[in-house]
């Protein structure tokens, strides 16, 4: 059977949208398609009815198309006694979608008004009805506005600059899920977001709704004066955040290039899926019985299910002969599976975003560091080496090394009257120094002691431990001997004594890169304004850039704005396109991740090297 599967394409399609049907409904994507390259203005794909009409049947005529579109032809939306309008049934969904098109505008005045979208239930041409639900998007004076009636009127607006002649891509997409009070709404122009709504009233579907294109559903003496092409309405939200718009116009649904087209998007979005999943476990986690925990194991749930599809149908996509039909139903399923999955993420990030702006003023302020600011982040004190993994969440193209042992035979005998029990006086101490070895109980071993006295009686141990510190380096007493002890026939005498072995300061481990690698901290916090890094960089460099707790590269202190540190030094100073002062890193969860190249890090501390202003006011972006 499963050789049959393999050699046969249509079965195993066939299977696929099987399961896929099975697990639940089918629910189209592209509710509505408008190319307007015909000689009239009907759409070539729709749900419902896809005839365009004009706004008052009698009193206005259908707008045409003409040449010189985005992409071909486009609707004509340029003389006042000619307008276009499509039934709303089926068409576009109240409850969550996106409006995409593109549009230019011909003819601009001070004041002049140009309509650009509108969904009207019911309008209010003809017959003067009352609306019950309106979402309208129009330009006036490079000002674009959203106006709402749910039911009650609201209008947000927002500056916009757009270009007579030149043509934009708008978007309008809707969430309203959650009920009144607690819809999204997003206008995006040209892929850069210009207005957001977090708590905007609900649209409401009924009977006799209407969308209206380069035309409001009252004074209709106001027209856009332009051109509009490939209104494409999905029951999706597309996007959250800024985007590049299409390059090429999508296909129409029900083809063999629209179910290849939805599978590439999808997986793109899958791909963005998964990083916003990612940058939210990093800041709140999977684990635990809160609401973004589940949240984010359902979505990873539901990202695993919407690969394994997407993985099937891109072998179902180069069958000889696919069927069509089926194709594109599972294509549309598997995109309305992940954006249903998206908006959750959506929402919590929007929370995760409120939380880090929060975080970020606290951090401005200099407050007291707090439970909830802290997390599960481990606040520094001091050096930070690599003798373990304390402070290492993840190595890329690198590895941790023991750096050989202090190499005693190397270094000359600190003095050579010392040996296994001495006695010195310090002249400029002050001090008699006495060094002693003692055997261990079992003779295998044997320690050497260091003391210090001031009348050879009462003897103190040094409280500091080693190794000592001795500038750039560390170094260690030792019983020494010099010569070469292993020949059995040398018969001349052995020079023995102290010695004081010394090695590079903190070189006891490194995290080494042959060629590129990356090392990743865990969240911590620190206070201090200045980052010292103890490391080897002499035929090549280390980078270091800085990660907030959502994930995101802190502003200013990226791997491109880092100066890349060379040379071999234990106080190299990291500095960025600002300088050295990081003063807006501390006493805030971060990450550091050094990107290395040919180098070899031993240790980083943060200092304090710089006085602060903090004024009674700021502005945060």
């Amino acid at each position: 059977m499963i050789r049959s599967i393999r050699k046969s394409p249509q079965l195993f399609l066939w299977l696929v949208v099987l399961q896929i049907t099975c697990i639940s409904p089918v629910q189209a994507k592209v509710l509505f398609h408008a190319r307007f390259d015909a000689a009239t203005a009907d759409a070539e794909y729709a749900l419902g009815k896809n005839d365009a009409r004009p706004a008052i049947v009698n009193a206005y005529k259908v707008a045409g198309t003409s040449d010189a579109g985005h992409w071909g032809r486009a609707l004509d939306a340029t003389r006042s006694g000619e307008n276009c309008t499509f039934d709303a049934a089926k068409n576009f969904n109240p409850k969550r979608g996106t409006v995409q098109m593109w549009f230019r505008i011909k003819e601009d005045k001070e004041g002049m008004y140009h309509p650009l979208f509108g969904w009207y239930r019911p309008p209010h041409e003809p017959g003067a009805k009352k609306r019950q639900s309106v979402m309208e998007v129009y330009l006036q004076n490079s000002v674009i506005t959203l106006g709402q009636y749910t039911p009650k009127y609201k209008g947000t607006s927002k500056a916009a600059k757009v270009e007579v002649g030149r043509w934009h891509h708008l978007e309008i997409n809707w969430d309203c899920e959650q009920g009144d009070g607690q819809s999204v709404y997003n206008i995006f122009l040209d892929g850069k977001r210009v207005i957001r709504i977090v708590s905007g009233g609900a649209l409401e579907d009924g009977t006799g709704a209407k969308i209206h294109l380069g035309i409001w559903d009252y004074a209709l003496g106001h027209f856009l004066r332009g051109q509009i092409d490939e209104l494409r309405i999905t029951d999706q939200v597309e996007h959250s955040t800024d985007f590049e718009p299409p390059n090429n116009p999508y296909a129409t649904p029900a083809t063999i290039e629209y179910a290849k087209e939805t599978h590439r998007i999808t997986i793109g979005r899958l791909k963005q899926f998964n990083g916003e999943i990612k940058s939210l476990m990093e800041f709140a986690g999977s684990d635990g019985d809160g609401a973004a925990a589940g949240v984010i194991r359902a979505s990873q749930a539901t990202g695993q299910n919407v690969e394994r599809k997407l993985a099937s149908l891109g072998l179902s996509l180069k069958a000889d002969d696919p069927d069509v039909k089926a194709l594109c139903a599972a294509v549309d399923d598997a995109a309305d599976q992940l954006s249903t999955a998206r908006l959750p993420i959506y929402r919590i990030s929007a929370e995760a975003a409120a939380i880090a702006a929060k975080e970020d003023r606290r951090s401005l302020l200099f407050k007291d560091i707090d439970d909830e600011l802290v997390g599960d982040a481990v606040i520094l004190n001091g050096r930070q080496l690599f003798i373990d993994d304390y402070m290492i969440e993840e190595i890329s193209g690198a590895r941790r090394v023991l750096d050989p042992s202090l190499k005693a035979v190397e270094n000359p005998l600190a003095e050579p009257k010392l040996d296994r029990g001495s006695v010195l006086f310090d002249r400029k101490e002050k001090l008699f120094r006495m060094w002693c070895v003692v055997d261990t109980a079992d003779r295998k071993q044997q320690r050497l002691f260091y003391a210090t006295s001031t009348n050879c009686i009462d003897w103190k141990k040094p409280s500091n431990k080693p190794p000592l510190t001795l500038g750039d380096q560390i170094g260690f007493y030792e019983l020494a001997v010099k010569g070469q002890h292993w020949l059995e026939h040398r018969q001349a005498a052995f020079d023995n004594g102290i010695v004081l072995a010394t090695d590079r300061r903190d070189g006891f481990v490194s995290v080494n890169a042959d060629n590129e690698g990356i090392m990743t901290t865990r969240r911590f916090i620190v206070i201090g304004d200045t980052l010292v890094v103890n490391a080897k960089a002499g035929k090549g460099e280390i980078r270091v850039e800085a990660i907030d707790a959502l994930g995101r590269v802190i502003e200013g202190f990226s791997k491109e704005n880092c100066e890349p540190v060379t040379g071999d030094n234990i106080r190299h100073v990291v500095s960025w396109t600002g300088g050295s002062n990081c003063h807006p890193l501390q006493a805030r969860p971060i990450k550091l991740k050094f990107h290395l190249k040919q180098a070899q890090l031993y240790s980083f501390e943060f200092q304090i090297r710089h006085n602060h202003y903090v004024p009674n006011s700021y502005s945060q972006k």
